[in-house]
């Protein structure tokens, strides 16, 4: 092969029968050709000269000539690799190259000219004309499919004896696997079958051996440059070698390099690529051929490890994609599609990202099952690990995951680097400068969530309207989506007047001021109450829905703790202010603790709710902390629930009964324990059947405290509400006003005491309806004023500290 530029033929890629027939009829005149996409790219490769370009008709159906192998060491085409590495590159292979790989399947597979296959992959890829060369070389029949791979129609023609043998990538059979009834007895029918070169786990192989018992199954591992350099006999191997790719035949040698790279050598080894500056030698002096894929042998059998260009250094500990997709992959739901690659990572070296083809919802669970398959592999990733759903995860035509290109989108889309902390809140352009400014003094990084970050109900209300504000409806399950994921929303998001307004906000908002209405004689709701328990309800069912996963997910319940300095800080203010303005001094109301005093006995302002509501807040970070009970509400959430649930009933009852709580009114946290934990059932209640057993045990528990009373009535009217109406479709401003309120329903409580105060200084009389609308006015206020600032204190500390706001966020370390 002595020559300076390559002439050849070019032949536009069709999946079809007159493709292949074109591509035989250039073998046969012993001249090159080289595959493309169009006629406009026959005319800019580089290194060859094309003497015309011939397009291919449609056609389907049965291919049936013979043609005899071709065994000349003469330039029989160019054919491009798939560009898993980035640009594609020129291969230039001779006649023996192809001939020796089809030899070797035929002799492996025990071809005979019975053979009637199923072409599972298009023509236009080395794997797929490969199958061509070798049925036509044994005298069989290959069947090209009309619509490409068709499970279905696969399954009518072998129940029709019209196939016998199948050729496909693992990405294919994923799809019978995923539905191996579609098969079933027509399996049996099946003698032959060839697997490419793609990644495919032990159980897998297993599965499909035994969807089809009676077929020699062969997979081979290979490259553009080295088709078919080892073959595993799935039919056959021990359970301990289908981890592995096979062993060589023939004249094929595989081997290893000082790096574990793989090397080989044979006569099906191209020898040289092409570019504009001619042919470069691709094999070594002693003729081998080093590529970038990573193995290991045993007992004679090659291990593919993944390729060493995708191989995943994060903190010193190296991943293999392909390995890690095997474990997330282990515990989804059949037919979910994800791919790992790798991403920059200032803190790791290398981050890690697991793209989940689909609805963003799912991408909760394979998080959850990420990080359980890194803790086994040694790697603690955090921050590292990135979490996404894309439209579509890019592969090669072959069904291999094109890993750069899925890191170069995926880091395409993210916020700028230099995206910097806003201390006003007035230019906010994109989700990440929300979250920073909705979460001052913490590190924002694009793979964070609400969830992860801490927050809470009360925060959950007001990063709704934020967001909505700014950029329109939230999806659903938004506080578990990741900044990042949030951001790739926004262009699917539809800005419309009307928004959903979530049922716990509404039953916050209308509880309170039922409470407020109470005190201030405004209205009674309830002839014996409920509207405090109920808010208790929706404490534990804030923490179940919101902080309870990240507990889970990491073992630690500092969010839980967030949410303790998040009322205490205010409550103890408004306590400090009251006891100034009255000249009236006492010690046990500013440790938050005096209900359980007489409250005749005190001077001052009554703030018990508050008081017993933070108790049970911090008695929940306790029980959350102990890593039995993290476990247990992992693996059996509801019936987790319903065990606190007695718990709870049976330690309340059982103290009030021990203790005479009477002088207090039994405030306490033992007594609104149960609905607390009530709370949790509710939010583990995650389908139709978990919804109607925590609604029976609502309606018991509200007939248990109260009987057939209007209190009952309202418990268990919340509760279906929150179980079986999420939320309803209401005008923006509505759904503003109404998670205001409930925002701020920490601060109409702690402040209506004082409206009703001031109101009957200002009259001289009680003004009911008006003390409310104060207190719910000025609990807004007090919410907004207190929020802007605390932002100021920690944006001033972190300036103390050195932690300039200039910086930005995302070079920061931890």
């Amino acid at each position: 092969m002595d020559f300076q530029k390559l002439e050849a033929t070019a032949v536009v890629r069709k999946n079809s029968i007159d493709f292949i027939d074109k591509v035989f009829a250039l073998n046969a005149a012993r001249r090159p050709l080289v595959m493309v996409n169009d006629e406009a790219q026959a005319q800019t490769l580089s290194g060859i000269v094309i003497d015309r370009c011939i397009v291919p008709v449609e056609q389907s159906g049965w291919y049936t000539a013979r043609h005899p192998l071709v065994h000349d060491d003469l330039p029989a085409q160019v054919s491009y690799t798939s560009g898993t590495e980035g640009l594609p590159k020129g291969i230039l292979l001779t006649y023996q190259n192809l001939a020796d790989a089809a030899e070797r399947i035929i002799e492996v597979m025990q071809m005979t000219a019975e053979i009637r296959e199923y072409v599972g992959v298009p023509a236009t890829f080395s794997f797929g004309m490969g199958r061509y060369r070798a049925i036509s070389a044994v005298g069989g029949q290959a069947y090209l499919p009309p619509r490409g791979f068709d499970p279905m129609e696969l399954a009518r023609m072998l129940t029709a004896g019209q196939v016998n043998a199948l050729s496909a990538v693992p990405t294919l059979l994923r799809i019978l696997l995923d539905a191996p009834g579609l098969i079933g007895e027509a399996g049996k029918k099946l003698r032959w079958m060839e697997i490419g070169s793609q990644h495919m786990t032990a159980d897998e192989k297993l599965r499909i051996r035994k969807m089809f018992p009676n077929a020699r199954i062969v997979q081979h591992y290979g490259l553009t440059e080295a088709s078919r350099s080892t073959f595993l006999t799935v039919s056959d191997a021990p359970e301990a070698l289908l981890h592995s790719v096979g062993r060589t035949n023939g004249q094929s040698e595989v081997a290893l390099g000082p790096d574990n790279r793989i090397r080989i050598r044979g006569p099906h080894v191209a020898r040289s690529r092409i570019d504009a500056e001619g042919l470069h030698d691709l094999q070594d002096t002693e003729g081998w051929l080093q590529t970038n894929d990573l193995g290991r042998i045993q007992d004679g059998h090659l291990f593919f490890d993944g390729r060493a260009d995708d191989l995943i250094n994060c903190g010193g500990v190296k991943v293999s994609p392909d390995q890690l997709e095997e474990r997330i992959r282990s515990g989804t739901l059949p037919g979910t599609k994800i791919a790992v690659a790798k991403v920059p990572d200032a803190q790791r070296g290398d981050g890690i990202l697991v793209a989940v083809e689909g609805d963003a919802a799912g991408t909760a669970k394979v998080k959850e099952l990420a990080i359980s398959a890194l803790q086994g592999m040694g790697v603690v990733a955090g921050s590292a690990l990135h979490v996404v759903a894309v439209d579509d995860i890019p592969m090669t035509g072959t069904g291999k995951v094109q890993r750069k290109l899925l890191a170069e989108q995926f880091l395409a889309q993210q916020p700028a680097e230099a995206a910097r902390v806003d201390t006003s809140g007035d230019e906010i352009g994109d989700v990440l400068a929300l979250f920073q400014h909705e979460f001052p003094g913490q590190t924002v990084k694009p793979d964070d969530s609400f969830e992860s970050l801490g927050g809470d109900s009360l925060h959950y209300i007001q990063f709704t309207l934020a967001f909505e504000q700014r950029f329109g409806t939230l999806p659903d399950h938004w506080e578990s989506l990741s900044v990042a994921q949030l951001q790739q929303s926004l262009g699917q998001i539809e800005k419309t007047s009307w928004r959903r307004l979530e049922t716990p906000t509404l039953t916050r908002a209308f509880f309170m001021i039922c409470i407020v209405a109470l005190h201030t004689n405004a209205f009674i709701y309830s002839s014996n109450w409920g509207a405090a328990f109920f808010l208790i309800l929706l404490a534990g069912y804030s923490v179940a829905r919101f902080q309870l996963p990240e507990i889970i997910r990491t073992g630690s319940v500092k969010t839980l703790w967030g949410t303790v300095r998040y009322v205490a800080i205010p409550t103890f203010l408004m306590v400090a202010f009251l006891q100034v303005a009255t000249q009236r001094f006492e010690i046990m109301p500013l440790l938050l603790i005096s209900n359980y005093l007489d409250p005749a006995s005190l001077k001052g302002f009554l703030l018990y709710f508050a008081e017993f509501y933070l108790q049970l807040l911090i008695l929940a970070a306790l029980f959350f902390s102990i890593p039995q009970v993290q476990q247990a509400f992992k693996t059996r959430p509801v019936v987790s629930a319903l065990v606190l649930l007695a718990a709870a009933t049976l330690i309340g009852r059982g103290i009030n009964t021990i203790w005479d709580f009477d002088y207090n009114y039994h405030r306490t946290p033992w007594t609104y324990a149960w609905a607390f934990a009530l709370g949790i059932v509710l939010a583990s209640a995650k389908d139709l059947q978990t919804r109607l057993l925590a609604m029976a045990v609502a309606i018991v528990m509200a007939l248990i405290n109260w009987g057939f009373s209007s209190a009952s009535y309202y418990v268990a009217g919340g509760s279906a509400l929150i179980l079986f109406v999420p939320s309803i479709p209401v005008p923006a401003p509505v759904k503003v006003l109404v998670a205001e309120i409930a925002a701020a329903s920490l601060f109409i409580y702690l402040n209506h005491e004082v409206m009703i105060s001031v109101v009957r200084k200002i009259f001289g009389e009680e003004r009911p309806w008006v003390t409310l609308i104060a207190a719910i006015i000025a609990g807004v206020i007090l919410m907004h004023l207190y929020t802007w600032a605390s932002r100021q204190v920690v944006l001033a500390y972190r300036r103390m500290s050195g932690m300039d706001t200039d910086v930005p966020i995302a070079t920061r370390s931890e």
